[in-house]
């Protein structure tokens, strides 16, 4: 499976080394907390135990306006927080990043 495949707090397998998905494209090594960005294309292997049901997709459920209000403000919430984590010290981030983890996150990943 590749990395976006798997949920936030995943573990899995990653050239030899395991790990748990911490972000869009980061994870922590198992053992050390070192964190680590991963490659949107890298194959990842699930670890046993860890829950294989990867990202929802509610096509067929329906929502309120209150809740699809919420939904943007959670989903805006989780873009300004991931993309505080990756930004440089002056703020910036590249484009290329930007574009990954918007078309990554998705508004059912606030609803896990």
């Amino acid at each position: 499976m590749r990395f976006p495949q798997l949920k936030i707090g995943q573990q899995f397998d990653y050239q030899g080394k395991r790990y748990t998905k911490t972000g869009l494209l980061t994870a922590s090594e198992e053992g050390t907390g070192t964190n680590a960005m991963i490659r949107r294309s890298a194959e990842v292997a699930l670890l046993e135990g860890s829950k294989s049901e990867g990202l929802a997709k509610e096509s067929n459920q329906s929502f309120s306006r209150e809740e699809v209000i919420e939904l943007c403000q959670e989903y805006r919430s989780k873009l300004t927080k991931e993309l505080d984590q990756i930004a440089d010290g002056d703020g910036t981030i590249q484009l290329d990043i930007l574009i990954a983890i918007v078309s990554e996150l998705t508004v059912f990943d606030s609803m896990s």
